[in-house]
């Protein structure tokens, strides 16, 4: 990445004819995606770009650009344009760049989160890795109709520079690899489901495994019906999980909060979900995805409560809206989101092994598959029946009550035991009143993703079906 066009870019905005702050940003992303259907390449997409986003920020107007076109002689166009356009702006004493005391002053550790390899590796040896996936599943069952293996990788690199005192780059990097199974199921049903594993560097990407899952996974789905309605246990499988926490999440933003559209207003300090609820972020683990030293506005990063045995710890906060609410600013959002088990952990800060090739690359943690042998302890007890959720399709909540409705797949379980696939059926709730019911956390959640959800188990949930 060319750095020194960060810096033309500076120059040209210290030309224009007023003096205001601003915020450039230099981007080069590169990234690669590939598509094997039943053994043939259906997508092969390599893509490099870079590009620049400036925010000008003028007699309390902020303008936000982006270009893809970054010729000098282009940038110094852009930029005059910008200035004019921003000019144009209604003011909001409000957008103003953030405090330089709470910046990043380049004393983190090595986050050990970028693989340099991606964009120098050739396609073949990506290939390589999908067709061992895609051979695990071929050929194995006369009832699979189509199998589809997906491989995408991404390298991201970015140069921050901010008029009152900052000035520093980050990288990162992930590969995913996934793979989709349809087979023939019963009365013209055709089930579908898929297994994929991420990691930050491709070396440690499992060579095994994800296929079998993945046609495993299919296989169970057919026979899939509504279960009756009624009140069951539900069981959050953990790949699922975080989707039913994203509600909770979304009304923590400060722009939910100066909007009145949060059902989270005012309740900071309470207790507003399960005891069992401890949640945090935390960016600065080296060797994980998300990890990060500081976010968009340069602000450092840190270990962050969210939830503490249920009491809501903090808003999502910046700097505009910390001026619009008058509260102190915390974050932009969340880049490493952890949910907590009672039982202990993999992690996967581990000591850095060197691979071949001399690069530090932390080792792999052993990833737990989810808990088939736990579903009984899960699902077993007095009451009602359980029903484990493995995926969501469609639905909503209302950001201001919390009432939700969720379309839902997954199994009828009796005593722990899976008697039935089902679907066509529905979840509804107040989504604190179901938190609420929250009575066991597995320790399942894959420490590869950017949010660590494991299985989850609520009771008493409302079910709609036959």
């Amino acid at each position: 990445m060319n750095k020194e066009l960060i810096y033309l870019a500076e120059q040209e905005i210290l030309k224009l004819p007023a003096k205001l702050d601003y915020k450039l940003v230099l981007l080069k992303n590169h990234e690669d995606n590939i598509v094997l259907r039943d053994g043939k390449v259906e997508k092969m997409l390599r893509a490099t770009s870079f590009s620049l986003a400036i925010n000008l920020y003028l007699d309390g107007r902020d303008g936000f650009f982006y270009t893809n076109d970054l010729r000098p002689e282009s940038v110094s166009a852009f930029i005059k344009t910008a200035f004019e356009t921003t000019r144009l702006l209604e003011p909001d004493e409000t957008r103003t760049l953030a405090d330089p005391d709470r910046y990043y002053r380049g004393d983190g550790p090595d986050l050990l989160n970028f693989d340099a390899s991606l964009s120098e590796m050739t396609p073949d040896e990506k290939l390589l890795l999908m067709r061992e996936t895609a051979a695990e599943v071929e050929g194995t069952d006369p009832r699979i109709i189509s199998l589809q293996t997906r491989y995408t990788d991404r390298q991201h690199e970015a140069h921050y520079l901010i008029s009152n005192g900052f000035d520093a780059c980050e990288q990162s990097s992930y590969c995913t690899l996934t793979s989709i199974v349809t087979v023939e199921g019963e009365g013209g049903q055709h089930p579908m489901d898929g297994w994929g594993e991420s990691r930050i560097f491709f070396r440690q990407m499992p060579r095994s495994g994800i296929g079998r899952t993945a046609l495993e996974r299919t296989l169970r789905k057919i026979g899939q019906r509504p279960a009756p309605s009624g009140r069951y246990r539900m069981i959050l499988e953990s790949p699922c999980a975080g989707n039913f926490l994203q509600p909770l999440l979304n009304a923590m933003n400060g722009q939910a909060l100066q909007q009145k559209a949060s059902f989270l207003i005012g309740k900071l300090g309470e207790q507003v979900v399960s005891p069992l609820v401890n949640i945090v972020d935390d960016p600065l683990q080296p060797g994980t995805r998300g990890a990060s030293l500081f976010d968009y506005d340069g602000v450092a990063t840190q270990r962050r409560e969210l939830f503490t045995e249920g009491r809501l710890m903090t808003y999502f906060i910046d700097t505009p809206m910390s001026k619009k609410l008058g509260m102190a600013p915390t974050t932009q959002g969340i880049h490493r989101l952890i949910m907590e088990s009672s039982e202990p952990a993999p992690s996967p800060l581990q000591t850095p092994q060197p691979p071949l090739g001399g690069a530090c690359i932390p080792a792999a943690p052993p990833r737990k598959t989810p808990p088939k042998e736990g579903w009984g302890v899960l699902g077993s007890g007095e009451g009602a029946a359980s029903i484990l959720v493995t995926d969501f399709n469609g639905g909503n909540c209302d950001p201001v009550t919390g009432n939700f409705s969720y379309g839902i797949e997954g199994f009828l379980m009796e005593n722990g035991v899976i008697v039935q696939p089902v679907s066509g059926m529905n979840i509804t709730g107040n989504m604190l009143d179901v938190w609420q019911r929250l009575s066991h956390v597995a320790n399942d959640a894959d420490p590869w993703e950017t949010e660590l959800i494991p299985t989850l188990t609520f009771e008493d949930v409302a079910f709609g079906g036959c």
